[in-house]
C-alpha cells in the first residue's frame, strides 16, 4: 500500500531544513579536513623550504626524487584541491 504525502509548505520547508543542515554538517567536516591537510602541507613546506604549488609542479614533472614524504605531500595537495572543489559545490547548493 502506497502512502501519499501531500505537498504542503510545512513539509517542503522541513525537508529543506534537513537538507541544509546535512550540507552544513558536511561543510564543517570538509573544513576540518582542510585544516588538517593545510597543517600537513605547511610542515612539508617548512621541512623542504618550498611552497606546495612549486613542489607539486617539480614532483609531477620528475624533477624530484621518489621520497615517501613527497608522495604524501603530493596526495595532500591533490586531496586539498578536491575538497576545495567539493566545498565550493556545497556552498553553491546552500546558496
Amino acid at each position: 500500500m502506497a502512502v501519499e504525502i501531500k505537498n504542503s509548505g510545512f513539509l517542503k520547508d522541513s525537508v529543506k531544513h534537513v537538507v541544509i543542515r546535512t550540507l552544513m554538517s558536511k561543510l564543517k567536516e570538509i573544513n576540518q579536513k582542510l585544516d588538517d591537510i593545510n597543517e600537513n602541507m605547511k610542515y612539508f613546506e617548512k621541512k623542504y623550504g618550498m611552497q606546495t604549488e612549486i613542489f607539486y609542479k617539480k614532483f609531477v614533472n620528475g624533477a624530484l626524487e621518489d621520497d615517501i614524504d613527497f608522495f604524501e605531500w603530493k596526495a595532500s595537495y591533490e586531496i586539498c584541491n578536491e575538497l576545495k572543489e567539493e566545498k565550493g559545490m556545497l556552498l553553491e547548493a546552500i546558496g
